[in-house]
């Protein structure tokens, strides 16, 4: 048998500016398995990938393709040699549907694309993966679970030897998972190579043959899976830090007993969204949320669960129904005069929907907060050294990867970036958060640091509307878990009463 890596790094450095990403990176994926890639956030995991993608050119070192020297100059480079990518942040075109997406670039011509003629294969493979999707909805009116299902599908489509995923499974349920790993095996088995990027280590130590650690931009080791285990791994992630974790690999984390405020501070009354087209995206929905508590919200993407966030932040998106914040109506309210009520929000898609890319840190410190009198001088001018203030206490609390407040943020890691917009939900008090997934993506250290802050805010007295895919997470620290299907509230369990087949199966559309 042929021994020849897949791909092998060779003293592979990259640097931005002052940070460091790659140091000396020298490693090999076998070919014809699964090969995972972990490291905490800022670790330099999707920086090597995008080198192997051809998105980025490294400082130094040597790229090996099959035992060959090859310099990968651009994704097109990259894609004929064989290499697919999934990417944490889509990169699909926004007024093209989902079929249109995946065929693009590999058929027809700059005027026509032949749709018809793909279609049934691209649902075969949709079929075949269990991804199902909408095909004939543009892609920016989809979830950004939705978008990294396509993705995936389209990576498949174009049957690459070597596929990378980068955080492939954020927005799937654990069936899905299932679902996804055993196409995979199914292709390894063909003898294509995957390298398996994910922060969870249970999904590791379930589908990788094999596993690469990086911190700091440094190769810590790499195991075979006899030699994995979740404490080899957490050592090989953290080192100086004590991190424990429960039988998923989720941190542990105390939730204390708390008191109950008598009335809701938010509830939702008969709640009702209206999409494009007409389509109802919320039906009906009640719910009631109390200061002291994490009320989860368990949904698999493209359930409602995105127009759910959007309305709360946005109640001028409401088509039927009441919002009501402290007892008092807020649905011809603003974005801005909610979040002036106390209401603080985390978006589900960091890049689109979290920050100005082309801003600093300090300039994203100040969306939603830009009208606080404390970041106000004379007139309208802005305080920039408070705002700043704000922004190094955001980075120090959150521990931001990055040389100084000044670093423009798309130069952040996507971890990174996700703790400055968590961070800034906290830049003033919170009554109620609304946070969607917001520890996709992101590394057990820094997991167990946002969960914690939910579990403060629910100490003391504020309250969390946690919207998650992940039913393990919300099983950790919420009081509560709504489960979202269709857009309908199918039923709310209290801690006691958690049982995570028969949430599962009802965040699937199973029998109660």
């Amino acid at each position: 048998m042929d021994a020849t890596p897949a791909v092998e790094f060779r003293n592979v450095s990259k640097a931005f500016g002052e940070v460091r990403a790659l140091q000396d990176l020298t490693f090999a994926v076998p070919r014809g398995n699964i090969h995972g890639l972990l490291g905490e956030n800022g670790a330099g995991k999707s920086t090597l990938m995008n080198i192997l993608y051809g998105l980025y050119s490294p400082d130094g070192g040597e790229l090996y393709l099959e035992g060959k020297r090859t310099s990968i100059r651009s994704p097109f480079d990259s894609i004929r040699h064989g290499i697919g990518m999934v990417h944490q942040v889509s990169t699909l075109v926004g007024e093209f549907d989902a079929v249109e997406n995946i065929i693009i670039g590999t058929k027809g011509n700059s005027f026509s694309l032949p749709i018809a003629a793909e279609r049934a294969r691209v649902e075969e493979i949709c079929s075949r993966f269990g991804l199902q999707f909408p095909l004939d909805i543009k892609a920016k009116e989809l979830s950004a679970g939705i978008k990294q299902k396509i993705e995936i599908v389209r990576a498949l489509y174009r049957e690459a030897r070597l596929l990378i995923l980068d955080e492939p499974t954020t927005s799937l349920v654990e069936s899905e998972f299932l679902q996804l790993l055993e196409s995979l095996q199914v292709l390894v088995k063909d003898g294509v190579t995957v390298i398996f990027i994910t922060h969870k280590i249970k999904e590791v130590m379930e589908a990788c043959a094999s596993v690469a650690v990086l911190r700091k931009g440094r190769l810590q080791g790499v195991l075979s899976h006899e030699e994995m285990t979740k404490e080899s791994l957490v050592k090989l992630m953290f080192q100086e830090k004590d991190i424990q974790v429960n039988e998923s690999a989720l941190p542990q984390v105390e939730l204390p007993p708390t008191t109950r405020a008598e009335e809701p501070v938010l509830r939702l009354l008969d709640v009702t969204t209206s999409g494009s087209e007409g389509k109802r995206n919320l039906k009906s929905v009640s719910l009631e949320l109390y200061s002291g508590e994490i009320l989860g919200v368990a949904a698999v993407s493209g359930n409602g669960e995105k127009e759910l966030a959007q309305v709360l932040v946005d109640p001028r998106r409401l088509a039927g129904g009441d919002i009501r914040l402290d007892g008092r109506s807020i649905r011809r309210l603003s974005t801005p005069e909610v979040l002036a009520r106390g209401l603080a929000y985390t978006p589900e898609d960091r890049i689109q929907e979290g920050i100005l890319p082309d801003a600093s840190i300090t300039d994203n410190i100040l969306l939603g907060h830009h009208a606080e009198k404390r970041f106000l001088g004379g007139g309208s001018f802005v305080r920039w050294n408070s705002v700043r203030n704000a922004a190094r206490k955001v980075i120090e609390d959150y521990d931001v990867h990055t040389p100084s407040e000044a670093l423009n943020i798309r130069r952040l890691s996507g971890g990174n970036i996700q703790k400055v917009i968590v961070g800034r939900a906290y830049v003033s008090e919170v009554k109620v958060l609304v946070t969607h997934n917001p520890t996709s993506g992101l590394d057990i250290s820094t997991v167990k640091f946002i969960f914690g802050k939910l579990v403060e805010t629910r100490n003391g007295g504020g309250a969390v509307l946690w919207i998650n895919e992940d039913l393990d997470e919300l099983m950790i620290i919420c009081d509560r878990i709504a489960v979202l299907h269709d857009g309908k509230l199918r039923a709310v369990f209290t801690r006691g009463q958690f049982d995570k087949y028969r949430i599962g199966l009802m965040m699937i559309g199973g029998d109660e």
